[in-house]
């Protein structure tokens, strides 16, 4: 066969005498291209759903501005995918790849994000807050272990007013010690301070304030003797599940009365909420978030009772001056110990604001959200405290902040109230326990901080305000 013959069998049919795979017919070429493109548009239209999935579980708790540029990033994302699939071969084998990457972000995310927001509906009041107004937050642990029971009032051994003013970035902590000698706030107490003071701890036992006799019948100050006399004779204090949800009173409703008038700030009802959790979710809480640290300024070592349920009984724990680590326990023994650190009671409280403000950086980590126990938070969160506050709000003020230009960061500053030891008569069983009397400078100061939080005043002149206090 002559050289020429070969050649042109080698151009029909390859060079071994079989139809070559790249010398398929332009009609079969066309059909595979279609169906390629046909393929990446489902994709890409499957993608489009996956976001619209995504956009419906954010939407509660993002705030305008950034839900915009969410759902215009995603068209950006879903037109990439879409347009791809009009180029070339390679070009549309990206766009596949992409749209496959894209659902299976998208379908996390929603998993992820729709996890918060059952979380955010269920758990949690009706109380909004707004980037406009400032507000005040009543912090409170119980001092109890075992599960929690927001139905039954009970003493308060972390007293903290959270003051807050979206404005200015400026959260405002206010300890006051749990033996401090204050008159109860209620609508069946003596308006007459002189023959209803009582330690503060005690005050949560007045729930609401307003007691009922046997039959349910509301009790004037004038028809009972102690407080636990209520009890005694069959009685009971306003507790949490006696009245509507969207009631002025609440089971906290003495507590925050009688801070009110303690420290005389002017604010309604509809930007004064509370948070209570125990002793117990106070350690699952933290043990969760996988620890806290804070900064111990002295060291110690105690034997305590400050325990909850993983833990073997008493036992000593050790703190070192310095930045530590703490577990839940740890956490809630540093807490709770006022004999062997400066202060007593007041030196605790200092502790207690550490605690707490720790617990507030953890849980607003990026770390935290993306941790792979996020779940186990939120489980813990939701068996652990109870609050007024409606959370998809609170969520929603703080994603509406972010987005401010001069926003960088909460300052958060904090004071605790000072006071001298001593014994007093209490109002709940008529004894004279050991109790902190107040300090009136103390009080005025704390007064003067608050308000100046709410009007708005610079955080660095309110820290020089602190720092020239606490001299």
């Amino acid at each position: 066969m002559s050289q020429k013959m070969l050649s042109d069998i080698n151009r029909r049919t390859g060079d071994y005498g079989y139809n070559s795979e790249s010398r398929i017919s332009p009609g079969k070429k066309k059909d595979q291209a279609k169906k390629s493109r046909v393929f990446g548009i489902i994709l890409a239209l499957l993608q489009f759903a996956a976001s619209v999935w995504f956009v419906l579980q954010i939407y509660m708790i993002l705030s305008t501005t950034l839900l915009a540029v969410c759902i215009g990033v995603l068209v950006a994302l879903f037109a990439v995918s879409l347009f791809t699939q009009l180029g070339k071969r390679s070009v549309r084998t990206f766009g596949k790849i992409f749209a496959v990457l894209m659902i299976i972000i998208l379908v996390v995310g929603s998993v992820f994000s729709n996890k918060i927001t059952a979380f955010l509906s269920t758990v949690g009041g009706s109380q909004q807050v707004d980037t406009e107004t400032p507000f005040i937050v009543y912090v409170s642990a119980s001092d109890d272990f075992g599960e929690y029971n927001p139905k039954v009032n009970g003493r308060s051994d972390t007293n903290i007013l959270a003051v807050v003013n979206p404005k200015t970035y400026t959260v405002l902590m206010v300890s006051t010690p749990r033996d401090y000698y204050v008159h109860v706030s209620g609508e069946s107490v003596d308006p007459n301070p002189d023959s209803s003071f009582e330690k503060l701890t005690h005050v949560g036992l007045y729930g609401s304030g307003i007691a009922y006799d046997g039959n349910g019948k509301k009790l004037s100050p004038s028809e009972w003797g102690s407080g636990y006399d209520v009890i005694a004779s069959g009685g009971k204090w306003g507790t949490a599940s006696m009245y509507k949800k969207d009631s002025k009173y609440t089971g906290f409703t003495a507590l925050m009365n009688t801070l009110q008038d303690l420290y005389g700030f002017d604010i309604d009802r509809n930007h004064y909420s509370y948070v209570r959790l125990n002793f117990t979710g106070f350690g699952r809480l933290i043990d969760a978030m996988g620890g806290i640290t804070v900064n111990v300024d002295q060291g110690f070592s105690t034997h305590t009772y400050a325990n909850y349920e993983n833990d073997n009984g008493r036992a000593t724990y050790t703190f070192q001056k310095g930045k530590q680590k703490l577990n839940g326990i740890e956490a809630l023994t540093y807490a709770r110990e006022r004999h062997k650190v400066a202060g007593g009671d007041m030196g605790r409280n200092k502790n207690q604001i550490k605690v707490v403000r720790a617990m507030a950086n953890r849980l607003l980590s990026t770390n935290t959200f993306l941790s792979s126990n996020f779940g186990d938070i939120l489980d813990t969160l939701g068996s652990t405290f109870t609050t007024n506050l409606d959370l998809t709000s609170l969520v929603k003020f703080q994603t509406a902040i972010s987005t401010h230009g001069d926003y960088d960061g909460w300052k958060i500053l904090s004071y605790s109230v000072t006071g001298a030891s001593g014994r007093d008569r209490i109002l709940w069983d008529g004894s004279s326990p050991s109790i902190v009397y107040q300090d009136e400078t103390s009080i005025s100061n704390a007064s003067n901080l608050i308000r100046m939080t709410l009007d708005g005043k610079d955080s660095s002149a309110i820290k020089k305000q602190i720092k020239e206090y606490n001299k």
